[in-house]
């Protein structure tokens, strides 16, 4: 009798481990469901983020031992000129945009008359300061003023920080004739004259003003022009 009521306790008790095992057993596949490949799945579903590859190419003009440098969008074509005076061009894919860089000994143009009546009439002056390119603290301005005949001529360029740069609407357009002209060559240094400007090639030809002020406007709302500004920011002296 008694070994029958040790048999059937010790029956009960592998019963019990068993339940216990089998409580663990089934603990142990709820915490994974809920936790383990839960987690696993979040992070399949995770999007994939994409490290981008260089985007940008830079391109570089020597003079008088110096090399000046400026990066551009690696989709737009460059276009580089050993020859002093011949700019260094970098055009977007649809040849809408360009930027142009002249670096030459060369000085600059004739006086500007301030009393043939020719006025400013649109002006912007970026907010981004450019440094390594002169000695000068340098700003990309946007102007269009009134045209000989009628209509209007635009100019877009690096600019010293001056008169160009603190001009306003209706002042004489002599007064942003520096604009796009990043320095200018002084006798007897060996700095040259350095002009970076941004045009619009299919806009007009050999420099012919342009009709109404919207078409200029109308580009430079564009990602493209856009980019040229950066192109413009990047120019520096190595």
């Amino acid at each position: 009798m008694k070994r029958q009521i040790n048999q059937q306790g010790s029956a009960h008790i592998i019963v019990i481990m068993l339940l216990v095992i089998a409580l663990f057993a089934t603990l142990g596949v709820v915490f994974y469901q809920n936790f383990i490949a839960k987690k696993d799945a979040d992070q399949s579903n995770q999007p994939v983020v994409m490290v981008p590859t260089d985007t940008k190419k830079t391109a570089r003009v020597a003079f008088n031992s110096a090399i000046y440098t400026f990066d551009y969008p690696k989709e737009w074509s460059e276009k580089t000129s050993t020859a002093e005076g011949i700019p260094t061009t970098v055009t977007s894919p649809d040849q809408a945009a360009q930027v142009s860089l002249i670096i030459s000994k060369g000085g600059l143009g004739g006086a500007c008359d301030a009393n043939d009546g020719l006025k400013i009439s649109y002006y912007k002056v970026h907010s981004t300061m450019v440094a390594k390119l002169t000695d000068q603290s340098l700003y990309t301005v946007e102007a269009l003023t009134d045209a000989v005949g009628g209509g209007y001529q635009y100019t877009i360029g690096l600019t010293q920080d001056g008169g160009a740069t603190h001009a306003a609407i209706g002042d004489s357009h002599c007064n942003v004739t520096p604009v796009g002209v990043a320095a200018a060559s002084v006798a007897g240094s060996d700095a040259p004259t350095i002009i970076a400007r941004i045009v619009f090639p299919k806009l007009t030809k050999d420099g012919a003003p342009v009709k109404e002020m919207q078409p200029v406007k109308d580009l430079i709302a564009t990602d493209n022009y856009k980019a040229a500004v950066k192109v413009l920011e990047s120019l520096r002296k190595e």
